[in-house]
C-alpha cells in the first residue's frame, strides 16, 4: 500500500498552523486564516491564503508529533510513516534540485532559486476530507 503523504502534510498545516519540513524549510499558516476542508461545500480548490514559507534546508529530523499524524491518518506504524515522509521528501528534493518546481498538493509549490534557496507560490487549500483520502487509499 503506497500512502499519499502531500494530503496529509497539507492538512497537518491546516490544523497545527506550522509544518517543518527536513532539508527544505517552515510553511507558516497565519492564526487569522480558518482551513477547513471537512466542511467546504466547494468541488473545486480555492486558493490558499495565509501561508507563508521560510527557507531552512538545516532541518534535520521531522518533528514527532508529524511523524505521529501520518502514522495515525495513514493506519501505518511510526517507523513506517517516517521513512514514507523521508522518501517524498528525498523526491521533492530531486526535483527541486534539477529545477522544475515541486507541488505540495493542498499547500502550494516549491522552486529553487539562484542562492539557494526556495521561492514559494501558495497553491489551492485541499477540499477533500482527510477521511475519505485515507480510504481512497486503503482500496488502491
Amino acid at each position: 500500500m503506497t500512502v499519499k503523504i502531500a494530503p496529509l502534510l497539507a492538512h497537518y498545516l491546516y490544523t497545527n498552523k506550522r509544518l517543518d519540513l527536513p532539508g527544505i524549510g517552515t510553511f507558516l499558516l497565519d492564526n487569522s486564516v480558518s482551513v477547513e476542508p471537512e466542511n467546504s461545500k466547494q468541488s473545486k480548490g480555492v486558493d490558499l491564503e495565509g501561508v507563508s514559507f521560510e527557507s531552512n534546508p538545516s532541518i534535520k529530523e521531522p518533528s514527532e508529533d508529524l511523524i505521529q499524524y501520518i502514522s495515525t491518518h495513514s493506519g501505518r506504524i511510526k517507523p513506517l510513516a517516517a521513512a514514507d515522509l523521508d522518501s517524498y521528501l528525498w523526491l521533492a528534493l530531486q526535483f527541486i534540485n534539477i529545477g522544475k518546481p515541486y507541488l505540495i498538493e493542498g499547500i502550494g509549490s516549491l522552486t529553487k532559486i539562484n542562492s539557494g534557496g526556495f521561492d514559494f507560490v501558495p497553491g489551492q487549500v485541499l477540499t477533500e476530507k482527510l477521511k475519505d483520502i485515507v480510504a481512497k487509499e486503503a482500496e488502491n
